[in-house]
């Protein structure tokens, strides 16, 4: 495992899944992460599970396992002036800060990016947010379900006409919290040439527009938007399309470049005879519906498996549709270790590693998802505070 960021020290200030999810990447990478938390009430994603909030969910909450690994979580009330203080003694040697505390809310704690620098000039500050950090809306809040998938314009080009599709759970926040990441990791490369710190700024909805870039970048340019996949009436390619296979399985065929793949293709499915029927390239091209049902009838003549084997011996683009159990086994999710054991107490948990890998390697779980506030007195006994400071701080309540 190559710790890249070995050394660096995070302080994470944010709740739910957005910007936590950064934090998740930093510790992958190897930075050092503390997790400050309400001390009486925690991060509210906690709550989910046990609040019935995500049907399915019961027990351990899954998105705490996923993005609570490698951090130690401190139960702090940066409300008070103590709390305050202790928070400032991390940050004096702290690299990164991250937060996704509204504007009021950290003018109102005194964790602007202001108030930190003069703190640690040093430091990288990113905020995470749901709309930007300018504009009528820059104080609003926001989850990744509204600025990222509805006002992003996602949940439109994916919906069908008429319907609305829900996104997955924190679906945009991870997205959104890989370019935190990356943001920090190019902060913290500007801070190495000129000694600085600086503050950076992710949206969900500007994430949203990234990852739509290519359908957004269509519509003003053409001054229409492109069709989605359910008002397309014609097949466009026949080598890009899902093909359910005979035990109801399906294969996903992504050859953009047909014509370059045609002959291999037909070989490879054993149906040169397609060739013979649409010799050319204007053939194909005006036969590629009636080569597109053919070539549905055809995968549905034998399992997914077989069919797998057949086109894994060829240079075909293609993949199979998978559900997220299915992943677990997939040969290349295990050869490269995107799933990570994380050591819980009660029994390891497999989560997802980020995908950037350095060194040929994945990283390692040093450290499984902690309860609210486990490390408080660990942390501060690090940061020289006496005994007798924890304990009156515990009866104040600044603590956990």
């Amino acid at each position: 495992m190559a710790t890249v960021l070995d050394g660096i020290r995070v302080v994470e200030v944010a709740d739910w899944g957005f910007v936590p999810s950064a934090g998740t990447a930093l510790g992958d990478w190897g930075a050092e992460v503390v997790k400050i938390e309400h001390p009486r009430h925690g991060d509210p994603i906690r709550g989910l599970v046990t609040g019935g909030v995500i049907p399915g969910a019961s027990g351990r909450n899954f998105i705490v396992e996923q993005i609570g690994r490698h951090k130690r979580s401190v139960g702090l009330d940066l409300a008070t002036d103590d709390g305050r203080a202790v928070l400032y003694r991390l940050i004096e040697r702290a690299d990164v800060f991250l937060t996704n505390f509204l504007p009021d809310a950290r003018t109102r704690l005194r964790i602007t990016y202001d108030d930190l620098k003069r703190v640690n000039p040093r430091l990288v500050y990113a905020k995470g947010h749901g709309q930007g950090a300018r504009g009528p809306d820059a104080r609003r809040g926001g989850y990744d379900g509204v600025s990222f998938w509805a006002r992003g314009g996602i949940a439109d080009r994916l919906s069908p006409p008429g319907g609305y599709v829900q996104q997955r759970p924190a679906f945009g926040d991870f997205i959104g919290g890989m370019c935190i990441a990356g943001g920090v990791a190019a902060a913290l490369f500007h801070r190495e040439r000129t000694g600085e710190g600086i503050e950076l700024d992710v949206s969900l909805l500007g994430t949203a527009m990234w990852v739509l870039s290519p359908d957004i970048t269509a519509a003003l340019l053409y001054e229409r938007m492109l069709p989605t996949a359910a008002e397309m009436r014609i097949v466009p390619n026949p080598l890009v399309g899902n093909y359910v296979c005979q035990d109801g399985r399906t294969i996903v065929l992504m050859m953009l470049q047909s014509e370059r793949f045609w002959p291999h293709f037909a070989e490879t499915v054993e149906r040169t005879d397609l060739l013979t029927k649409y010799p050319t390239p204007e053939a194909r091209q005006n036969g590629r519906q009636e080569l597109a049902d053919e070539l549905a009838r055809h995968f549905r003549t034998r399992p997914r498996a077989e069919w797998e084997e057949v086109l894994r011996r060829s240079e075909c683009i293609w993949g199979p549709l998978q559900t997220p159990i299915e992943l677990a086994n997939d040969p290349q999710v295990v050869a490269n270790g995107y799933l990570l054991d994380s050591p819980a107490h009660d029994g390891p948990v497999r989560v997802c590693a980020n995908p950037v890998q350095f060194g040929g390697a994945p990283p390692a779980v040093a450290r499984a998802a902690q309860d609210a506030g486990a490390q408080t007195e660990e942390v501060l006994l690090e940061l020289g505070c006496s005994w007798e400071d924890i304990a009156r701080w515990k009866d104040a309540g600044v603590i956990a």
